[in-house]
């Protein structure tokens, strides 16, 4: 488990520091306007979104079949690979279908969870899926500063070929160092959806929990792409350094998040994770309405800051509990039909949110989202046992 930490920690690092640096590297390629690299970036990441929501069951069936480590394997030398790949793009064309291709070989934190819940005694799975995305949050915090700082230090393509040798780092410790006890069925059958209902006692549990995932993509994303322009409008127009002082803004919940997790991870093992999800979805979706309200980037922060401390343990009561009502011959399947819904909700709230904001405001955003949250605790709390 802790290799795995490492390991998550690296590759975490190398898909968030893209964020930063990926419409400069646009621009690079030719792409001029302000509006027209932000096309393009926004093509780039969704098209990764939609990739490994159209590929996670495929590899999640594999897994079940092959053992979950060759997962690990596979998205890491992948991924280090189209990184490579990119720092030699001269089109942005090219940037795009590499990062096409990327998306169908991602999923090293979705393989990490599979591995650590099915690997765990279930008695420890929330302390231990809590560690694991407190190594996922640190990594995609410091990615986007330190990326920033490479990218500006060494150029953009050698920042690539960096943080791709990184990733690759993660592969070789997988492969030496991560030892799986599960062992693959010698022929699996290939199950349908219909058929897993048929073996998995529970299946109806495991539907509604899907379902809360992707709800909850959906609230996380919405507010991502424009977070930057609501900050905008509430600070002084003759403001300095505005991307700096967004990035304080999202770090403050991610410094939450990273806080809580662990020590909700271990209240999840104590009290079961069906309390901490319905407590913490509520106390999240009361929390995003007053950020409607603010009328500086201060109170905004220290809203965000102590919204984080709720989302700390959403993922890690959600991966717990669906842990707990998959039978182990089925976790990579069935985990990776829920990460499907979650990149799913990821696509659609970057896209809707951005396009209910315009539509009808901030204000409308902030309590849509809040009231996504809600309506997800009560859909947990009636549908779940």
């Amino acid at each position: 488990m802790y290799i795995s930490l490492v390991c998550v920690f690296c590759t975490a690092f190398g898909v968030s520091q893209l964020a930063p640096i990926l419409p400069l590297y646009f621009h690079d390629l030719g792409v001029q306007t302000p509006e027209a690299m932000s096309l393009w970036s926004g093509l780039a990441t969704g098209a990764t979104y939609i990739i490994v929501c159209l590929a996670a069951p495929f590899w999640g069936r594999v897994a079940d079949k092959k053992g979950r480590k060759i997962t690990l394997i596979r998205s890491s030398f992948g991924m280090a690979l189209c990184n490579i790949l990119i720092a030699f793009q001269t089109t942005p064309e090219g940037v795009v279908l590499i990062r096409l291709v990327q998306g169908l070989v991602s999923g090293f934190y979705s393989a990490s969870i599979t591995l650590i819940a099915s690997e765990s005694p279930i008695e420890r799975t929330g302390w231990a899926l809590g560690l694991l995305a407190s190594a996922n949050l640190a990594g995609s915090l410091i990615g986007p500063l330190l990326g920033g700082y490479i990218a500006d230090t060494v150029g953009i393509r050698n920042d690539f070929i960096i943080v791709g040798t990184l990733m690759g780092l993660a592969g070789v410790l997988a492969t030496i160092f991560i030892h799986e006890n599960y062992v693959p069925q010698p022929n699996p059958e290939k199950l349908s959806i219909r058929k897993l209902k048929e073996q998995i006692p529970e299946f109806n549990s495991i539907v509604a929990l899907c379902v809360a995932s992707f709800i909850y993509a959906i609230c996380i994303m919405s507010l991502q792409p424009v977070i930057s322009v609501y900050i905008k409008g509430i600070v002084p127009s003759d403001t300095e350094n505005l991307a700096f002082i967004a990035g304080a803004v999202f770090s403050a919940m991610g410094i939450a998040q990273l806080m809580s997790s662990s020590p909700l991870g271990k209240l999840v093992d104590k009290i079961g994770p069906r309390k901490v999800l319905v407590v913490s979805l509520i106390y999240v979706g009361i929390l995003n309405i007053p950020q409607a309200y603010v009328s500086d980037v201060y109170q905004l922060a220290i809203i965000r800051f102590l919204q984080g401390f709720g989302l700390g343990g959403m993922l890690p009561a959600l991966n717990t509990y669906l842990s707990s009502k998959t039978p182990r011959e089925f976790t990579g399947q069935v985990f990776s039909y829920n990460q499907s819904c979650l990149f799913f909700g990821y696509f659609l709230g970057s896209v809707g949110g951005a396009s209910l904001m315009a539509w009808l405001g901030f204000t409308t955003l902030f309590w849509v989202s809040g009231g996504l949250f809600i309506i997800s605790a009560l859909w947990i709390g009636f549908k779940l046992k």
